[in-house]
């Protein structure tokens, strides 16, 4: 995923639990932080922010966001995704992503 101060942005998550049948997670509760490279959360949004269910997909959550224009371009942030299943299931992924210039 690539971060950029100059654009909406879109962040997406699949929810999957290989111990169901179909194994598509619909009714998960899946959040998401940025943190700066420093631990602190960005100020352009009230962190966690939930992922709402793309109504018809198999277990894909996603959510647009108005540009971060906090971000600093060259620096790392971590985008932090949290899922919480009504069946137990518990997920935590991070990704390390780089503020890049958007070119055209």
């Amino acid at each position: 995923m690539n971060l950029s101060p100059n654009g909406s942005l879109s962040i997406s998550h699949n929810v999957t639990n290989p111990k169901l049948n179909p194994i598509y997670v619909n009714d998960a509760i899946v959040t998401v932080t940025i943190k700066g490279s420093n631990g602190v959360e960005i100020v352009d949004e009230s962190w966690p922010v939930t992922l709402p269910y793309v109504v018809g997909s198999n277990g894909d959550y996603s959510k647009s966001f108005d540009p971060f224009t906090s971000l600093t371009i060259g620096n790392i942030y971590t985008v932090i995704i949290n899922v919480t299943g009504i069946d137990g299931l518990i997920d935590y992924c991070e990704h390390e992503c780089r503020a890049l210039r958007k070119i055209c």
